[in-house]
Parts: structure tokens; sequence; C-alpha cells
């Protein structure tokens, strides 16, 4: 949905009694809720097929054992990571745990050997009125969804352990300085710790005496997958009201399928939820709400590290928002991966005047409704900052990866790469109230349809040390190759330096400009700046000038086809042919 909204879910009033509500929930529930002994964790891969990973939770006893917390794989990062650019990574961007949902996507980054699907396929002429299917936005219509679990979620896992095994489980964690093993029924507590047996009614009654104990600190089985069955208010686990961090230990939470519609966590006012090592699937919002996987009220934090959130959506992708994470407050996100998420707007992440940073971390083909989806990231009116992340082989039908409007959007040492807009705007989409800095990044292989197949600009924007190359339009009269600029204020501008514009394509009839197109009454400065071997249908291929352009240092703009400016309403600045 696109203009104004509200903060996002409404907030229920909430008493002593939701506590024995959920209580008396999970009881009924009991024969319904899946226990895990022997689990089987399924990572979708990038061609759809199913990776099976047996779980190692299990002991010879056939007793759900949870092992001390291991640290997240950092690996692949060279020493001077901080200084590389979004080529760098766009190799090294996203959880590389074994449930990363988008394990095999896009590793090689801008101009790699990643499939072309951002210039091939996906420039298919699709309309405002256009539709496609989409196998993730109507995952779970019918109850038949593609997941992480096996058909163990309705009831008749594969294991060797029975419902007696519940009472005597052995748990091994880390406990400090201590390396004793304990028998213990149920979910237990060591020195502020909450180690959670493999069952997902045990890690509701876990969060719900988090809740009521002013937080805590909960460890999950590892590679435990918690298959949720019961609903309340649309939430598939209770409420986040507390500080609360929950170390996945390679765990998956997923919603049945055969379950209600729920989304999977919630953040309340005063919560603080921090998540690691974990995979979110299957969340599916109950109608009218927000958030497939998780939805951050305005007073809530969340905190994602080593989070993969993949298959989420929504009950209605044409109407509803953010397949993955709604967020309203304050969230962070670190090497982590959103992959196969499906809404309206913002697929993957809805900013709504909240704060989001995002550093690590890849955000791979998501899906928004075609008509007017808005968006893999959607900023509006709140602050953005993406820095040494991956967006790439996402569908929309504006901003095929980051759209901002009203708010403003940092994008640094990132890749947007290989994302298609049913519209305008390939790459990234501001809108007129909004801005954008973009630094140290690469913006290539992306399609706008319409117009703009790189970026399309209507707010005020520096782009620097950056490339912006081998982007496309593929209608006719579709202006703006790599860049589209349409300001829509008196007082915006947009600034480019030390940057290149280069192979960048508007081919379709009457198109002009391959590399940059200035509308009329909107000004562009050129600061140490290369445009070149862009091409158009008509001229100008390297620059149509219809406002004002300015040069400043060295300019380069040299073989652009069919002119370099030539044939531009207005003269750019040191541009000959």
């Amino acid at each position: 949905m696109s203009g104004s909204r509200g903060t996002g879910t409404p907030h229920r009033p909430k008493t002593a009694a939701l506590s024995r509500h959920w209580k008396m929930a999970v009881l009924a529930a009991a024969g319904f809720a899946t226990m895990v002994s022997t689990t089987t964790v399924v990572a979708v891969t990038d061609a759809g097929a199913a990776e099976t990973h047996p779980a190692t939770a299990v002991t010879n006893s056939g007793k759900s054992k949870v092992a001390p917390p291991a640290a997240p794989a950092r690996d692949g990062v060279d020493a001077d990571a901080e200084s590389q650019d979004g080529d760098y990574w766009a190799e090294h961007a996203g959880n590389p745990g074994p449930n990363d949902g988008g394990k095999g996507d896009d590793r090689s980054g801008s101009k790699g050997e990643a499939d072309k699907e951002g210039k091939g396929d996906s420039g298919d002429k699709r309309g405002k009125g256009g539709k496609e299917n989409r196998s993730a936005s109507k995952e779970g219509k019918d109850g038949k969804e593609k997941g992480s679990a096996s058909k163990g979620d309705e009831g008749k896992e594969k294991g060797s352990a029975s419902k007696g095994d519940e009472g005597n489980e052995k748990y091994s964690g880390d406990r400090g300085d201590h390396d004793e093993k304990h028998d213990y029924k149920r979910h237990h507590r060591d020195h502020d710790k909450t180690f959670v047996e493999c069952d997902p009614n045990e890690l509701i009654v876990a969060i719900i005496d988090a809740n009521q104990d002013s937080g805590g600190d909960l460890y999950l089985a590892e590679d435990c997958t918690y298959t949720l069955t019961v609903n309340q208010d649309g939430n598939g686990l209770p409420r986040i009201i507390q500080p609360i961090t929950i170390h996945g230990n390679g765990a998956t939470i997923a919603r049945a399928a055969n379950a209600d519609q729920f989304r999977l966590f919630e953040v309340g006012a005063g919560g603080d939820l921090k998540l690691s090592d974990l995979t979110l699937t299957r969340g599916k919002t109950a109608e009218g709400q927000e958030g497939g996987a998780v939805n951050v009220n305005s007073a809530g934090r969340l905190d994602l590290d080593h989070v993969t959130v993949t298959n989420n959506t929504v009950d209605d992708i044409e109407d509803d928002d953010a397949g993955g994470i709604y967020n309203a407050g304050v969230t962070t996100i670190r090497s982590s991966t959103f992959s196969r998420n499906a809404g309206e707007d913002g697929s993957a992440l809805f900013n709504d005047g909240g704060k989001v940073e995002i550093s690590g971390s890849k955000f791979t083909r998501n899906v928004t409704d075609a008509s007017d989806g808005l968006g893999t990231i959607r900023n509006f009116a709140g602050s953005l900052k993406i820095s040494k992340s991956l967006i790439s082989h996402n569908t929309t039908d504006e901003g095929g990866g980051v759209y901002v409007d009203e708010g403003v959007a940092e994008i640094e040492r990132s890749a947007i790469v290989h994302n298609v807009a049913a519209s305008t705007g390939g790459g990234v989409f501001l809108e007129g109230q909004g801005s954008l800095h973009v630094r140290h990044s690469t913006i290539s292989d992306n399609v706008g349809t319409s117009g703009g197949g790189g970026l399309d600009l209507e707010g005020s924007a520096v782009i620097e040390d950056s490339k912006v190359d081998d982007n496309t339009t593929t209608q006719n009269e579709a202006p703006g190759g790599g860049i589209f600029v349409a300001l829509q204020q008196e007082d915006a501008e947009v600034a480019i330096r030390d940057s290149t514009v280069s192979g960048n394509q508007a081919p379709g009839n009457d198109s002009v400009g391959g590399g940059i197109f200035v509308s009329e009454g909107s000004t562009l400065t050129l600061t140490d700046v290369k445009v070149t071997e862009n091409l158009s249908d008509e001229p100008a291929g390297g620059i149509q000038n219809n406002g004002t352009v300015n040069t400043n240092g060295k300019i380069r703009i040299i073989d652009n086809v069919p002119t370099n400016c030539d044939g531009s309403a207005q003269p750019v600045p040191n541009c000959f042919g």
C-alpha cells in the first residue's frame, strides 16, 4: 500500500490474563503441536529443490540435547573488508549458516557468473495492470506451502523419542566455567539462561516466563524445527514486551502448513528482541495485518544476527505489506539473509517511520505485487542505512531493490544488482520528498521496464565513488537506461561525483538517454564522472538533458550511441558529439 500509514498492527491491551490464556492454549493444543525429536531441516535452494540436513539434536538414546551455542561462522571476510566496495560485498554478504534460505543465490556479484535474470526474462514488459504467478507470494494460500520443515509438521514425524522422553531430557549447554551435565524436566534455567527443549510448547512457555521475569536469554535445541500451530491475536508466539534474547543454535521456527494464518513474532512496547543463528519461515499474516515473520511496533526493538528470513508472506499480496519484517520501531540486521518473501510493499522489509540499519546482509528473490508493489526494501518517512550488503534478483512494480519516500536512505559499500521493476527504478526508486546517499556501491544489471533502469530519482540524491553499469529499460519511450532524473521539489538537486555511468541501454523505440536522462526543471551536477558506452534508440545516447546539467573536474562523455549529448534540448558542458 502506498502513502501514509499508521503504526502497523494496533496495540491490544494486555493484562495478567495473557499468560494464563497462553498456558491454556498450550495445554489445549498439546495434541496438535509438534514435538520434533528426530528433525529434518529442509533448505530451499536456488532452483527450488530441497536439501535435507539430518538434525544432530538427538542422542543415541533418542533424547533431545541442547549443545553449547556455537559462534556463527564469519569466514570469508578479509582483514581489510571495511574498506571494500559493493562488488566485494556482493560475494560476502548474507548469513553463511546452513539454513540460509538464499543458499546458492547470486554470490557472483554485479558482474560475475550469476544468471542474468535481471536483463533477460524479467524485462517482460509487465504493465501496471499486469499480474504474474509467484510461488513465494502464493505460498500457503491453499495450505500446501513449500517450507523448511518436513511432513512431520502435521504431527507425523519420524523419530526415536516418544512423549515419554519429555520428562528426563539431558541438556549440555554453555554454563560459563561449568562443564557438568544435569537432568532437567522441560525447559530449565542455569545462571539466568533458559535451555528450551525441541518442543514448540516449551518455547511458548519459556517466552511467557521471560516476559514475566523482566526478560531472559533463551537457548534453543541445536538444529531443531519448532513448528507452531497455536494462534493468538495473529501471532504464533507470545508478544515480546521485555528484553529477550533467543540463541537459535541453528534452529528453525516455522508456522505449520495446516495452521491458522499468523506471523511468528510481534515486538510490543518495551520489547527488545534479539535473534541469532536462527531461521524464520512460513509466517503468514492474518487478514489486514503486516509483517509475515516479525512485526516491530513503534516502541519496540529488533536485532537480527546471522538470521535467515525466508518464505514468509501476507494474507493478501495486493493489499498487505512486509512479507518479512514490518518495522515501526528500531531494527538492526547483521549478516542475515532475506529470501523468497512476499508482500505488496516492502516484500522483505517495510520501514514505516522507524529506524533500520542493515549490514553484511543479503536480500534475494523477494517479490511484491506486480501491478503496484513498491520496493523489496521500502523506507517510508524513516531512517534507513544499508552497508556491505547485496540486494539481488528481486521483483517489484517500482524500486526493484530499494524504494524510498519521505525519509533518508544511505547505501554504502553495497551491490544492488539483477533486480526488476515492472514500471520504473529497477535498482532504486526515490520519491520527491525523500533523500538518498549512495557511496562506494554498485548498481548494475537492473531492469526498469518503463524508465530508470538503474535509478529513478525524483528527490535530492548524492551518488559518489560508485558504478551505475549495464542497467536497461525495455519498453518504447522508456528513457534513462542508467539514471532517470525527474525532480519534484524546486530546491531538489542530484549530484554525481567520482563515479561511472557505463554500458546502460534504453533500446526501445523513441527511447533516449541511454546513460542519463534529465527532465525539464531538474538539475544535475557532475564532478569527475565518466559517462561511456551507453546506448539509446534516439539521441542523445549518453546524456539527454532537458533541464540543467553542471560539470566540474574531469568529465569524460564518450563512446555513447547514437550520440554523446547531441540531440538534447539543453546543452551539456564539456560534452562533444
